[in-house]
């Protein structure tokens, strides 16, 4: 079904296929937490390395960072949220299943992702550059703000505004389908 949807370029591309409704439910689950749990993601990683602008005292996010998720983004935004939703529907007892087997035996897998959606759409739009500093190996933002944010909201962050805007279009889109 997610060839039909996406295309098998796509697919191939960007999708890790072994236990792909299990790894879902993991990444939806800890959007909104710290860490995810990068090897149970259902996407491949991102091709390329983080870039970052500017002299070191006053590092920026670079636009060219943004790129890199351009091929992604537009493969999400170009499907039909209807179909996705029905093919969700149509596997929603997995999804369950697989929540429950998670630790929530008690709660609906369906109300975490609309939980999770709410939460991404709240991710904050930085105006101007997004600073940044390295104090060891990896890039931080340089606003406390920003870096106490969800794995979820500093991914939209980092990829950039136009990407977060049309991330949140279909997520809004989603959303409505699943109300």
């Amino acid at each position: 079904g997610l060839t039909d949807l996406f295309g098998p370029e796509a697919v191939e591309k960007f999708l890790v296929p072994e236990r792909i409704v299990r790894n879902i439910v993991v990444t939806i689950d800890n959007l909104p937490r710290e860490k995810l749990a990068l090897q149970q993601r259902p996407v491949r990683p991102t091709p390329g390395e983080f870039v970052a602008a500017g002299p070191e005292e006053s590092l920026i996010l670079a636009a060219e960072n943004f790129e890199r998720y351009e091929p992604f983004v537009q493969t999400l935004v170009t499907a039909d949220a209807k179909t996705l939703v029905s093919m969700y529907r149509g596997l929603q007892p997995l999804f369950q299943q697989a929540y429950e087997e998670l630790g929530h035996p008690n709660d609906l897998f369906n109300a975490r992702l609309l939980e999770v959606i709410d939460h991404l759409l709240a991710t904050p739009e930085p105006q101007g550059p997004v600073r940044l500093v390295q104090p060891g190996v990896f890039f931080q933002y340089a606003d406390e703000g920003l870096e106490n944010l969800s794995s979820g909201q500093r991914l939209l962050i980092r990829m950039g505004p136009a990407n977060a805007a049309a991330v949140k279009a279909k997520l809004r889109e989603l959303q409505a389908e699943l109300i």
